[in-house]
């Protein structure tokens, strides 16, 4: 039975008003949305702007118009490279090269080793192989890093690697983390994949090198972002291992301008922003895949 043409046209109508309203509504609810994320967005980079202002200034004017904060702490009180100048003089470049070598070396060690661990896990069949993953791998993420220090640094103290590119490297090439989402990725990856691949006579070796780890890009990338960044941010155990300043990296060099008696702010604040400038260039293209790793979220595209 079909509807009077009234109710119709009234049904018709309703709509019509309802789209009005929401049609004026909608660009006031977009306004007040970008006004509060514009407002978010100033009120977290002005320590920031802060920062990079207060290590163009001396020392000892800082903190000259920041309590009470006026708008000229975002510029330089006098402009001068002194910080900067003193973090070089002290070997701040070398600082940076080794943590860059620590960071890289990790990236492609540590990547290779917890990529043939992930895959170990997700597609081999041996005894205990569940209770070894949750035992080893998983409940160490209920460990604290710090809290495994003094047996690392005994270890390591026996092997002789203290002060040394060994003892700074091979601790970190194992993480937890990175092995699980390898093992996450590789098992969602086609059984028939690797079936074919076998068939065509490839050792599971070959396999891994010619075929998984090409189609794992996004596997790849989450796991280089992770191992670098967490070097690269490294401070307890690289001060524990490596007292000799030719092995220094770059977060406990930035931790020297914190004297006993006297603190040199515009240093601390020089040698973090030059300590952020390279993971906000790694992060920035990669950001996506960064995040699906954190999150744990899947990897595969």
């Amino acid at each position: 039975m079909s509807r009077p043409l009234s109710a119709t046209r009234s049904t018709q109508q309703a709509k019509v008003v309802k789209a009005r309203r929401l049609g004026t509504t909608r660009p006031l609810e977009l306004t007040i949305i970008y006004l509060l994320l514009c407002l978010s967005a100033a009120f977290l980079l002005l320590p920031l702007l802060w920062a990079i202002a207060a290590s163009f200034s001396p020392n000892e004017k800082v903190f000259e118009y920041a309590y009470p904060f006026s708008w000229r702490a975002l510029l330089p009180a006098e402009f001068t490279l002194e910080a900067y100048q003193a973090l070089f003089a002290r070997g701040f470049g070398r600082t940076i090269f080794n943590s860059l070598m620590l960071g890289l070396v990790t990236v492609f060690v540590g990547g290779f080793v917890n990529a043939l661990a992930g895959f170990a896990f997700a597609r081999f069949q041996f005894w205990g192989k569940n209770v070894i993953f949750i035992a080893v791998v998983m409940s160490s993420f209920l460990v604290p890093g710090d809290l495994t220090a003094i047996p690392r640094y005994i270890l390591v103290k026996d092997f002789g690697w203290v002060n040394t590119w060994q003892g700074l490297i091979v601790p970190g090439l194992a993480s937890s983390l990175v092995i699980y989402l390898f093992r996450q990725f590789f098992a969602e990856l086609p059984q028939e994949l690797i079936d074919a691949a076998r068939v065509d006579g490839a050792t599971y070796f070959q396999l891994f090198l010619r075929v998984i780890l090409p189609i794992s890009k996004p596997a790849l990338l989450t796991a280089a972002l992770l191992l670098f960044l967490s070097q690269w941010d490294s401070f307890f155990w690289p001060l524990v291992v490596a007292s000799d300043p030719k092995l220094q990296v770059v977060q406990v060099a930035i931790s020297q301008a914190v004297g006993q008696y006297q603190t040199q702010w515009n240093q601390l604040l020089a040698g973090s922003m030059l300590a952020a400038i390279i993971p906000i260039l790694l992060v920035l293209p990669f950001q996506s895949y960064y995040v699906r790793g954190i999150t744990g979220a899947g990897l595969k595209e």
